[in-house]
């Protein structure tokens, strides 16, 4: 039997409205539901001001949990990594980043990667399927229910206030799904989030990024981690149909409001992007009025030739780069332990 076609992390108050009034309930029930489900709570059984009979309508006629939470993993460090299954059986992988008075969830946009950046775990994935808005907005309500769950009233620090789509995927690969699911994260019958506090990732897909640009006054990172076509085309393949210049084109056209900047992410290998010359073709490519280098710190997984350069020689690095004039930060690494750091996520295809 096929999943019903309304996912309810992705419906807004109005649809629901109407809904619950062809149901012969009153409007004000649409509300309530919203409630609870941007709280986290997707079980209709768990909507406790809610009527016996609306529950079990609720839970036959629309699909109230699009994810199944098969396992949770805990790093060292606070980072917790969240393995969801699909209906099909596929899997995913969410992660969420927790700081003093900040708490960030990194969301999956597909299973797999319809990329296959040689640096990166989800790319030896392959791709399986591109998620639904509804799928992408329950990663972050799953976050949102265990963190209520786990710290008692919710009233500590570890509560979600950004969303980055980083997680598995190429965001810009998946139009529909991503540009809906921000359309809800946006908006505020919505879960109204900040768009300051929105980061979409992309790996450079020009005319997507036009697309979204246009659209979306979100945040934007862009995977770039080299600067010179040639190590380009072997880091990042996509690079062979959309080169930097087309790229540099797209960087200097996309929409930016002021004091808005875009951000470049460079992850450093060792003897590979890390020499002097790889340093001035990045400062020769980047716009210091719009733009910003994120050095990141290579993440191993298993099966890679790559090594990472030292924390030493990152800090170098970025220093060189300040010194040309390049607003450069060296990130921390996050989950490494439980491999929810930067380019580490890879689900099985089946459920165990």
């Amino acid at each position: 039997m096929s999943p019903p076609i309304d996912q309810l992390p992705a419906i807004r108050l109005k649809e629901l409205q109407s809904r619950m009034l062809s149901w012969k309930q009153p409007a004000y029930r649409a509300k309530q539901i919203i409630e609870w489900r941007n709280k986290g709570v997707l079980d209709p059984q768990a909507m406790r001001n809610l009527p016996t009979p609306l529950q079990d309508r609720l839970r036959v006629e629309i699909d109230c949990q699009p994810l199944t939470l098969t396992k949770r993993m805990l790093s060292a460090d606070g980072t917790r990594k969240y393995v969801f299954s699909l209906c099909s059986g596929k899997m995913l992988e969410t992660v969420f980043i927790p700081e003093a008075g900040r708490g960030t969830v990194c969301v999956s946009s597909q299973v797999g990667c319809v990329l296959d950046c040689a640096f990166c775990h989800t790319g030896t994935q392959g791709f399986e399927a591109n998620l639904t808005s509804g799928e992408i907005i329950a990663q972050i309500l799953a976050v949102k229910q265990d963190l209520r769950e786990s710290s008692g009233n919710g009233s500590d620090n570890c509560v979600v206030t950004h969303v980055v789509y980083m997680g598995m995927g190429e965001p810009l690969a998946n139009e529909q799904g991503v540009h809906n699911s921000l359309d809800m994260l946006l908006a505020r019958d919505g879960l109204g989030i900040s768009q300051r506090r929105i980061t979409v990732s992309t790996s450079g897909l020009v005319p997507a990024m036009q697309r979204f640009g246009e659209k979306f006054p979100v945040n934007l990172a862009v995977s770039l981690h080299a600067a010179n076509n040639r190590l380009r085309d072997e880091l990042v393949p996509i690079n062979r149909k959309y080169p930097l210049e087309a790229l540099r084109k797209c960087l200097d056209d996309y929409p930016l409001d002021r004091q808005r900047h875009i951000t470049l992410e460079y992850v450093m290998l060792d003897g590979v992007n890390d020499r002097d010359e790889d340093m001035e073709a990045l400062a020769s490519f980047v716009r210091p009025a719009r733009e910003r280098v994120n050095l990141i710190h290579f993440n191993p997984f298993p099966g890679t030739h790559f090594q990472g350069s030292s924390k030493e020689h990152m800090d170098a690095f970025a220093a060189g780069l300040i010194q040309l004039g390049i607003r450069a930060t060296v990130r921390k690494s996050r989950g490494q332990d439980i491999m929810a750091a930067c380019g580490q996520l890879k689900a099985e295809t089946q459920a165990a």
